[in-house]
């Protein structure tokens, strides 16, 4: 039988996840926006707290799909959209607390 580190290799080598990511979420999203005149996109990943680092935040596997987005030919970058917002959950009831910034792939063609 294979170990641990032996099937995690494999698993990466296969990149399944990123091509079901893409077949899943970025392709329909990039065909309803460029069938609707639009030439870039925003598919959101996550969220940063106030004291985290976007860097500190992307997983690899965001990476690869990255990659494997840009080796199509498209622009795609991880990075930080919209303004800063309090979570509901996080609010008090003068609706401070905590801000968070959504981030994701943004994808220019």
């Amino acid at each position: 039988m294979i170990d641990a580190k032996e099937a995690k290799r494999l698993y990466d080598a296969s990149g399944a996840e990123v091509q079901a990511f893409l077949t899943n979420e970025v392709e329909p999203s990039i065909i309803k926006a460029a069938t609707g005149g639009k030439r870039s996109i925003f598919i959101l990943i996550g969220t940063v707290g106030p004291f985290d680092h976007l860097i500190d935040k992307i997983k690899p596997i965001e990476r690869a799909v990255e990659k494997a987005i840009n080796t199509l030919g498209y622009n795609c970058k991880i990075e930080k959209d919209g303004a800063s917002y309090v979570p509901r959950g996080l609010a008090d009831d003068d609706g401070n607390g905590p801000s968070h910034t959504n981030y994701g792939y943004k994808i220019n063609w």
